[in-house]
């Protein structure tokens, strides 16, 4: 009798270590930072109406990609002027409505998204991966000037 509870407290002791841990150890999203840059070109203009935005979103491959990146100026960054969407490399280009005063910067903010890494075969499997939770990320070019 003595040998039968010594089983039962061994296998379940056993049971116990090997169950636990994979209950335990569920990790939540992994928080992935990053960087934007903005530049514009021309930096300083006359006449135009319309300035082109570029620039790159530096990360890991999964919070690189198909990012919305929204463009304000400084003088009204609650105003957006324009958006872009970042290709594979995390390069996005958009044409934006030029600056009404001298001095104003194009301030860039990435939305935040969440990703897990799965199958490369698509539509073959479900994505089972550890989720990334791509922060927010913000930037800003040099000031543009305004020629007279």
């Amino acid at each position: 009798m003595k040998k039968l509870l010594s089983a039962c407290a061994v296998l379940a002791l056993a049971i116990g270590l090997v169950v636990a841990p994979g209950a335990v150890a569920k990790k939540g999203p992994k928080n992935v930072g990053g960087t934007v840059s903005v530049s514009v070109a021309p930096t300083t203009i006359t006449t135009e109406t319309t300035v082109t935005a570029s620039g790159n979103v530096a990360s890991n491959s999964n919070c690189r990609k198909d990012r919305t990146v929204h463009l304000y100026w400084s003088g009204a960054p609650t105003t957006e002027v324009g958006s872009a969407t970042t290709r594979s490399n995390g390069n996005y280009t958009a044409t934006v409505p030029a600056p009404t005063t001298t001095g104003q910067m194009l301030l860039a903010k990435v939305d935040q998204v969440t990703r897990k890494v799965g199958s490369k075969k698509k539509g073959k499997k479900t994505k089972k991966g550890r989720p990334f939770n791509c922060m927010i990320i913000n930037g800003a070019s040099a000031p543009v000037t305004i020629a007279t």
